[in-house]
């Protein structure tokens, strides 16, 4: 990876590799943002540096403009979503090493939704699936009871998955718990925890339920995946 002197004197900067630069450029022109970047010029750009963001701003409220920097007195402004933003990497200056720290391309990845592939957020930011189906699993596995506070009304009951599937999560029995919607927020929101061995965490009182432990469906073969709630439990 070749680092520019300039980047060098910087500390803790947000980056784009070249093929990073593209594939968001690219969503910038799908998704009909402002602010995007000549498709010529961003082929033409050497493999193996970092092009460091050297500016943003919040361009409205959901939109952020960074400014880029190419080196040479070239510079760039690109539209993205405040989410997008939070997933490019950092760089990390090591004063003890005199060495700026990368993180690995995998681990960037990771962080993706659909890791290695490009993805619309404007129009779609996720796969068909058959959820009613996954809905009606769920609902008919826990006997159409929220397994945190007991609730039985149908009609805000939701089948929430414990790992979401922009995180890779399947749609399966065992990656769902039937929750009302306030806590199947609360849960997705990281204000409530579950355990792999079910028992329930909350940070605040007023989110309590009904149970310590999640209500499990009566056939062990739909009770939540101890893999998935630990991967659920890491993430928030």
């Amino acid at each position: 990876m070749i680092i520019r002197e300039s980047v060098r004197k910087m500390e803790d900067i947000k980056y784009f590799t070249k093929q990073i630069l593209i594939e968001y450029n690219n969503a910038a022109i799908r998704e009909k943002r402002n602010r995007a970047i000549e498709e010529q010029f961003l082929e033409s750009l050497q493999e193996g540096v970092l092009y460091p963001i050297v500016f943003k701003m919040y361009h409205t409220k959901d939109e952020i403009r960074v400014q880029i920097d190419f080196f040479e007195n070239r510079t760039a402004f690109l539209d993205m979503t405040v989410e997008r933003y939070e997933m490019l990497p950092v760089a990390k200056w090591n004063n003890e090493n005199q060495m700026l720290e990368v993180e690995d391309d995998e681990e960037i990845r990771k962080r993706f939704p659909y890791k290695n592939r490009e993805w619309t957020e404007k129009v779609v930011k996720k796969p068909y699936r058959k959820q009613e189906k996954f809905r009606k699993d769920v609902l008919n596995a826990y006997d159409r009871t929220c397994a945190i506070c007991g609730m039985h009304e149908s009609k805000i009951l939701r089948a929430a998955h414990i790992v979401p599937v922009a995180k890779g999560g399947i749609d399966d029995i065992t990656n769902g718990i039937c929750l009302c919607t306030n806590h199947e927020v609360a849960f997705d929101k990281g204000l409530i925890k579950i355990r792999p061995n079910g028992k329930v965490e909350v940070k605040s009182t007023e989110l309590k339920g009904a149970y310590d432990k999640i209500l499990l469906p009566k056939e062990k073969k739909n009770w939540p995946s101890k893999k998935y709630l630990q991967e659920k439990y890491d993430m928030t």
